[in-house]
């Protein structure tokens, strides 16, 4: 624990900052001071990224959703960083990306049945969280490019979602980002992110 500067920065962070909820530990009364990389041009990017300085004795950790007191708009920290001065902690800066999704609901498949007269089957899905709070959006990069055109020429739409590790998404578990908007998880990238998994989505077309 630092002693010397990190309380006078804390307190500084206290005074021109921003307080937050960390959600999912129902921690809060802490403080960060936050802002946009100015130097980004994508609209995407500036809307969605942030960059944040926490005090050296906060609760957050990577992998955790902060809720903002002054709009209630939710972020997933992606990482954090320890600034440190003569072997102590004074500061820590984090990487925030902003959810867009608040209350998702993920679902996983308990089996299936044969639907009548028919040759089709029908999967019965148990929900396996509550509401959950991710990004997501279409991939940022373009990686794949031969998969992105397959999955265009068939009509499929394809997103990615970050979203904590905590969760314990897995590949055919079915995502509902908004109500009757349904996504089959194809893919759980695991060690792109510590506590935070990056997961392939597309349109979930089953019973």
């Amino acid at each position: 624990m630092a002693i010397g500067i990190g309380p006078d920065i804390k307190e500084a962070i206290q005074e021109v900052g921003t307080g937050y909820t960390i959600v999912d530990i129902g921690v809060s009364g802490e403080v960060l001071k936050s802002e946009s990389n100015a130097q980004v041009t994508k609209p995407f990017i500036r809307e969605f990224f942030l960059e944040a300085m926490m005090a050296y004795d906060t609760s957050g950790e990577v992998g955790n959703i902060l809720e903002f007191e002054r709009n209630q708009n939710r972020y997933v920290v992606m990482n954090i960083t320890d600034d440190i001065f003569e072997n102590e902690v004074f500061r820590k800066n984090a990487v925030l990306y902003k959810c867009n999704i608040n209350d998702g609901v993920l679902m996983r498949p308990s089996g299936e049945d044969n639907i009548r007269d028919t040759y089709h089957t029908q999967t019965h899905w148990s929900h396996i969280t509550g509401e959950i709070s991710a990004l997501m959006t279409q991939p940022l990069f373009g990686n794949d490019p031969d998969t992105d055109e397959e999955l265009g020429r068939i009509g499929i739409e394809r997103h990615e979602l970050y979203i904590p590790s905590s969760i314990g998404i897995q590949e055919l578990d079915r995502f509902e980002a908004v109500s009757g908007e349904y996504y089959v998880v194809s893919e759980v990238i695991k060690r792109r992110y510590q506590s935070v998994d990056v997961v392939r989505l597309e349109e979930d077309q089953r019973e």
